[in-house]
């Protein structure tokens, strides 16, 4: 079995590059035309070589300038406005509130420009995007229903992924955290919207959910329109290894199995059995095993030392 090391998203700030932004008047940066390209190119090298350094195969280009975790998205659609700061899930971080004021249009790229420098550096890079998670973390005072709500978005995303599939991307990642909270119905919903993104793109399509174990959403979620299936080791590894054992699953798996929200440092033997023990359940000839979130709950400093213990966990599977 090939195992590939990937990280799944938002990447810490080195600390000269916050300093930079707090120089441009505050954080609230939303594009990078807004950075001098340079800056942003240096940042961005720096953060992949990190990676690259840590032991990483397939890479993400840290989320940089992203404010609003995946409610950046919403920022670049029209029809969204950007409200007051509501909670994280459960982290001690904020993001604003996108509500919905009138119909959602794509009017200009989303995160392809982000991509495109990213690609530049380093071409093995997974381009993040979200649906029914970013519908889910808005307000909507336009629609008043969920299911048009979504496949709205849904449709801008497809647009989105068709951009970012001819700017090179071959890995796309839907990023669905809020999946996992989610009522039956609502999973019919979020499955329709994953077949209106993928609509007419050929590329490896990732479905990350982190937060908590994934029992709610089982057996629908081995239904969707994806190629692998990103799962939760560290909130959820007992039950999502029985997951795994109860049904057979087709699909490759995306495994978080080193804890992005913490600066405790796992031991490599005791990922390494980790990684051991669903290998032992899964029929698929590549595993990615990955942080279970974002790194940018993490100090700069501790986000390349988790990814090596990650790495140097499995380098002799």
């Amino acid at each position: 079995m090939e195992i590939i090391p990937t990280t799944i998203g938002s990447y810490p700030r080195p600390d000269w590059f916050k300093d930079y932004l707090r120089r441009l008047d505050g954080l609230q940066k939303e594009s990078v035309k807004e950075i001098e390209k340079n800056k942003y190119m240096d940042v961005l090298t720096e953060i992949l070589d990190e990676q690259k350094n840590s032991g990483i195969k397939l890479f993400t280009d840290g989320q940089l300038i992203w404010q609003d975790f995946l409610c950046h998205l919403c920022t670049k659609i029209e029809g969204f406005e950007m409200s007051g700061l509501i909670r994280y899930f459960d982290n001690n971080v904020y993001y604003r509130m996108p509500v919905a004021k009138e119909k959602l249009k794509r009017k200009t790229d989303i995160i392809v420009g982000e991509f495109k420098l990213a690609h530049k550096i380093q071409p093995e890079i997974k381009a993040i995007i979200s649906c029914f998670t970013i519908a889910e973390l808005s307000k909507d005072e336009f629609y008043r229903d969920k299911k048009e709500f979504v496949l709205d978005v849904a449709d801008i995303m497809n647009r989105e992924v068709k951009n970012l599939v001819e700017a090179g991307a071959r890995y796309i990642q839907v990023d669905e955290p809020s999946l996992l909270y989610a009522e039956k119905e609502d999973l019919q919903i979020a499955k329709e919207a994953m077949e209106v993104i993928k609509k007419g793109i050929k590329a490896k399509f990732f479905l990350a959910t982190y937060f908590r174990d994934a029992e709610k959403i089982f057996p629908e979620i081995l239904d969707f329109p994806v190629d692998v299936l990103g799962l939760d080791f560290v909130e959820g590894y007992e039950k999502n290894l029985e997951l795994l054992r109860e049904y057979k699953i087709e699909k490759e798996i995306q495994a978080g199995i080193v804890d992005g929200r913490t600066t405790k440092m796992e031991k490599k033997d005791q990922v390494g059995e980790k990684v051991n023990s669903i290998t032992e359940v899964i029929d698929s000839d590549i595993l990615y095993v990955t942080p279970n979130t974002g790194l940018e709950f993490l100090p700069y400093s501790k986000a390349s030392e988790k990814l090596k213990v990650m790495c140097d966990s499995i380098m002799k599977k």
